[in-house]
């Protein structure tokens, strides 16, 4: 008993001590996990979800971006599903000019490697078939997974099935942004991704692809297009139209840029925007076209720009293959209608020759100086 009564005060101080250690010990509550689970699933970072209309049968392009966040080299799987069983591609964009460079998908389940810190372009080609329903909806879900840290990320981009949009579906990319779209670095509303073109014979349309849906009450989306001799010199070009945002086509007059007095036309659709023109509003010279997107603040504040890239002078304005057959109806009637009037004013020509027979045989001194040439009424006939 007085054993006890003396080791009773240890006692009490180790407990005390072991008490106060286990208090100075870190640790982490609950939201401190989720936050580091959250860390290790965001190494893989993809972005940014996208959106457009297309009709059926036509294939649309979408940029998205993936960049790895962790310290050191990994490899990703790439997996890409519709679900309405669309055709789906997915392609690396390597020089930012054009279309895809390497196609990933398919195979499903492709890897991608990248180092650390690195940021790759991706275009994802969505095919609408040539029976689906306008008004569908398709959702594909692109997902990235980190093979190396078991950590994944995934966007979707929709596509809606029109078939009375006021443009061709047939669009050609003409080049991408390489950067990895941040809101640190510019509004993703802002943010040109992608410009395409494409026209139908009439018009000229150009698509700027945004990192988000595009704020035209805050902002202007503008296409400029060089070319002819003169003009605002941006970079390395003078440009000498304007599309813009606003409604109207601008025309450089050697000193600002002022109203045509022609119109531009513009839609939002998605994460895009759409401008267009018509063709007979632009004088286009031989030489070949170069275009510049940007977006801007209403006082002309440049925000983002994508370009300049080049058109060929024949492509900008060429008819389209639909319209092909139809020219070529034209072409031939026309041609038609020639020959019959050519060979109708021939056999007239051929009845005056042979009157004018009738009289030099009244008249000999005539027919001594110009003899007739049968041979040549035969050709004639003939």
């Amino acid at each position: 008993m007085k054993c006890s009564t003396r080791l009773l005060p240890f006692l009490i101080i180790v407990a005390f001590s072991f008490l106060l250690l286990a208090m100075t010990i870190p640790h982490k509550a609950p939201q401190d996990l989720d936050l580091t689970k959250e860390r290790l699933k965001n190494i893989v970072y993809l972005e940014s979800d996208q959106s457009f209309s297309g009709a059926v049968g036509s294939t649309i392009e979408y940029n998205i971006y993936i960049q790895n966040k962790g310290k050191s080299i990994a490899n990703h799987t790439l997996t890409a599903l519709s679900n309405q069983g669309y055709e789906v591609e997915v392609w690396r964009d390597t020089d930012q000019v054009g279309s895809g460079d390497t196609q990933l998908i398919p195979p499903q389940g492709s890897t991608i490697t990248l180092d650390a810190g690195e940021v790759a372009t991706l275009i994802v080609r969505v095919t609408v078939p040539p029976d689906a329903n306008a008004g569908t909806v398709d959702a594909t879900i692109i997902e990235a997974v980190s093979t190396d840290l078991d950590t994944s990320d995934s966007v979707t981009v929709t596509t809606t099935i029109n078939s009375g949009l006021p443009y061709p579906s047939n669009w050609i990319q003409l080049g991408s942004d390489p950067l990895f779209p941040t809101e640190e670095q510019r509004p993703k509303k802002v943010d040109v991704k992608a410009l395409y073109y494409t026209n139908n014979g009439t018009h000229v349309f150009f698509r700027m692809a945004e990192a988000d849906t595009p704020g035209t009450t805050a902002f202007l989306y503008t296409v400029y297009l060089d070319t002819k001799a003169g003009g605002q010199q941006i970079d390395g070009y003078y440009y000498d139209y304007m599309l813009s945002s606003d409604g109207t086509l601008y025309e450089w007059n050697g000193t600002d840029w002022a109203n045509s007095s022609y119109s531009t036309y513009w839609r939002v659709d998605g994460t895009g925007i759409v401008l267009w023109t018509d063709l007979d509003n632009l004088s286009l010279d031989t030489q070949d076209i170069h275009v510049l997107a940007c977006t801007e603040t209403k006082d002309r504040i440049m925000k983002d720009k994508e370009g300049p890239y080049t058109i060929l002078r024949d492509n900008i304005s060429e008819i389209p293959l639909i319209l092909i057959p139809l020219v070529t109806i034209a072409i031939y009637l026309a041609v038609s209608n020639r020959m019959r009037a050519s060979k109708r004013d021939s056999r007239r020509g051929l009845a005056k020759i042979l009157r004018n027979r009738k009289v030099t045989r009244r008249n000999p001194t005539w027919e001594r100086e110009y003899p007739t040439n049968n041979n040549f009424c035969f050709l004639l006939i003939m």
